[in-house]
């Protein structure tokens, strides 16, 4: 006979286990107007760009208010010119250039994220180098 207790206690801890080893993908909004000023844009620029290299989707949104709907062509071309300018992190997953809210959702390229999880190679001191350094800090004694 097997102790009921016991057999659901492994299988809560099985359960974290599992819960533990899946990855989340997070949805990070940035909202912009079409008119906006350049220092903000890179701010939003950067907070894309860490937010997928987090792993995270992002989705970035250009709210239409009233007369400005007539810059629609405005507000597309910043979205594109922003997707550019994220360049290889990421590809577009959806987007809906429509009504007053345009937006495009990105998504992480995973080919790029593990290539900057991987270690650089350490370059190799070369012996010669540290022959110099002593030789100089034992003239510096002498003197």
């Amino acid at each position: 006979m097997m102790d009921y207790s016991k057999y659901r206690y492994e299988e809560q801890k099985r359960k974290k286990e599992q819960h533990k080893k899946t990855t989340r993908m997070d949805l990070k909004e940035l909202k912009m107007g079409y008119n906006i000023d350049q220092h903000d844009y890179s701010v939003r620029l950067r907070a894309a760009r860490k937010f997928l290299q987090g792993g995270d989707k992002v989705k970035v949104i250009v709210n239409m208010k009233g007369r400005e709907n007539e810059f629609r062509n405005i507000a597309i071309e910043l979205l594109r010119r922003f997707q550019n300018e994220v360049g290889e992190l990421a590809t577009e997953e959806s987007k809906h250039f429509r009504d007053r809210n345009l937006f495009v959702v990105l998504v992480p390229n995973k080919e790029v994220l593990r290539k900057a999880q991987e270690p650089a190679p350490k370059k190799k001191k070369k012996p010669a180098d540290d022959q110099v350094s002593a030789v100089s800090i034992t003239a510096t004694q002498d003197i």
